[in-house]
């Protein structure tokens, strides 16, 4: 499908934001928008003033957590936004989408050896006082292969060459494995964990990172401390950051506007209109950024030979059923973009011959029937509760051709563990378009992946495709690869109902410096960098 004309929402083309409100909410003129938010933004800028020290950024997340101190088990890649002022990693997207060194000073790949050299900055140490070496990032990438995390499928072992130099030996050569290993093993102390033990580092994060850990009350309250011994000198610039946990957004709007918190994230479309309208924040879209946009979408249990998704027809018929660009429009404000496969018409993995299974109820009934299901069926979706709504949608628009279909709303906690697990029907599904493409697919879809991977069917067609596009031994021969891989798990097995993507939005009183939220990666931000306005 072609771009939408207008900008899409979040947590994940191409107007300006101004240009939307125009048309949906009237006073907002282009030029006044504009105006404002050139304002905002330039009182903003890090380079416009020096960077003081002090002060507490109170932020608002509107989720709730599980897991905050032991990487392995963090499985959703929000979990990034929560940990990232405790743990750190060796790598970090750039602006155009490039990893580059974090924790390292270099890396270095070799195809024809099949090994990833990597080289540690020198007298990084833990919040316990450990240092941070190349036997902590064996540990850390180890735990990892104990998760059985697809992010670290393909080592064959580690080598500790010196102090600060790791070797990863790998079964066969993987071009995405570098920026795995760098951008999702998060660097915690094996120290810390090894003898206090798992449950306990659950809720005791310890890491590398600009804060240490204070406190966690859960479902209200994380707070976190300045790190005086941070490796970057001069850093971090806030004394305290403080994370107010709003799982009903509602709830969080309210408080936000009410001055109780300096950054709101994760908000709905309707919050994210307003608050760029009033002209009194810095409002920011993930969309136009290389890590942009979150899609969501629909996965069905297809790998239960009792259920009616076992039937290719049936998951073709559900997606004719829905109108996902009406969706778009009305429950999401137009703050979202119908796609047909993984990316938007503007990532460079984009497959414009995936032709998808637009709108169309009466060939979603002709395919129910042909499936052995003319009065069609009862079912359930199970979603978190952010996305009821969208849900919903969907429910009354399969509920025409006949799919009965339940929304169940759980917690977050409860549809990680599911997505983890089994599920019956269909199950809300996130996927993250980060730059690497082969990643996330390999992350979502493969028969080792981290989420979905027990209930949707995995074909030797699409694993050998994922494999291909892993080992290519160049860029041309990959990308051939997941634009094939698009058609096979979208328009041959329908695996997964893409529906659209979604652009997140953010908010913050301009006295907020260098957030860094929206410019590298949808889901990365600096504490280390960001200070206070006084």
């Amino acid at each position: 499908m072609g771009k939408k004309s207008g900008v899409a929402q979040l947590i994940y083309a191409s107007l300006t934001i101004c240009l939307l409100i125009s048309v949906v909410l009237a006073g907002c003129t282009k030029e006044t928008s504009k105006q404002e938010t050139s304002k905002l933004e330039a009182s903003n800028d890090l380079k416009s003033s020096e960077p003081s020290h002090g002060g507490t950024l109170r932020m608002i997340w509107v989720d709730n957590i599980t897991n905050i101190g032991y990487p392995a088990d963090q499985r959703v890649s929000s979990n990034l936004y929560f940990v990232q002022p405790v743990f750190e990693t060796l790598g970090r997207y750039d602006e155009t989408g490039k990893i580059t060194p974090w924790l390292t000073e270099s890396w270095q790949t070799d195809p024809k050896m099949k090994t990833i050299t990597i080289k540690l900055k020198k007298g990084i140490k833990f919040h316990d006082n450990t240092d941070f070496n190349s036997e902590a990032v064996k540990w850390n990438i180890e735990e990892y292969q104990k998760a059985k995390r697809a992010e670290v499928n393909g080592i064959q072992s580690i080598d500790v060459i010196d102090e600060n130099t790791v070797r990863l030996n790998l079964v066969e050569w993987n071009n995405s494995l570098l920026e795995s290993v760098a951008y999702y093993v998060k660097m915690a102390s094996p120290t810390a964990i090894t003898k206090n033990g798992k449950e306990w580092a659950n809720n005791n994060p310890v890491g590398t990172g600009p804060f240490k850990f204070v406190s966690w009350e859960k479902d209200v309250s994380l707070k976190f401390k300045k790190n005086e011994n941070y490796w970057q000198t001069g850093k971090p610039y806030l004394d305290a950051i403080e994370y107010s946990l709003i799982y009903d957004r509602n709830t969080a709007a309210i408080e936000f506007k009410s001055g109780k918190a300096d950054v709101f994230t994760q908000m709905n479309a309707d919050d994210y209109i307003e608050l760029e309208k009033s002209g009194k924040y810095v409002t920011r879209s993930d969309e136009k950024i290389a890590g942009a946009l979150v899609g969501v979408g629909l996965m069905f249990d297809s790998a239960n030979p009792d259920s009616p998704f076992a039937n290719v027809k049936v998951r073709q018929a559900a997606m004719h059923a829905v109108d996902s660009k009406a969706i778009a429009d009305s429950v999401l404000r137009g703050l979202a973009v119908p796609t047909n496969q993984w990316n938007n018409s503007s990532h460079q993995y984009y497959n414009p011959d995936v032709k998808g299974f637009p709108y169309d109820p009466e060939k979603a009934k002709q395919l129910l029937a042909e499936a052995g299901y003319p009065n069609g069926f009862k079912t359930k979706i199970t979603t978190d509760a952010p996305r009821v709504q969208e849900m919903t949608a969907i429910q009354n628009y399969l509920a025409k051709v006949g799919i009965d279909a339940q929304v169940i709303s759980v917690d977050t906690p409860k549809w990680v563990a599911l997505i983890g697990d089994k599920w019956d029907g269909m199950v809300m599904s996130y996927r993250v378009l980060s730059p690497s493409t082969i990643v996330q697919m390999n992350r979502l879809l493969s028969k080792d992946a981290a989420l979905y991977a027990k209930s949707i069917i995995h074909p030797d067609k699409v694993e050998k495709l994922l494999a291909d596009a892993r080992t290519a031994p160049d860029f041309e021969s990959s990308k051939k690869a997941v634009l094939e891989l698009q058609k096979v798990v979208f328009d041959e097995y329908a695996i997964s109902f893409p529906t659209f993507s979604l652009i997140n939005g953010i908010a913050f009183t301009p006295k907020v410096q260098n957030l860094g939220m929206f410019t590298t990666n949808a889901l990365d931000w600096n504490p280390e960098d960001t200070w206070m306005k006084k």
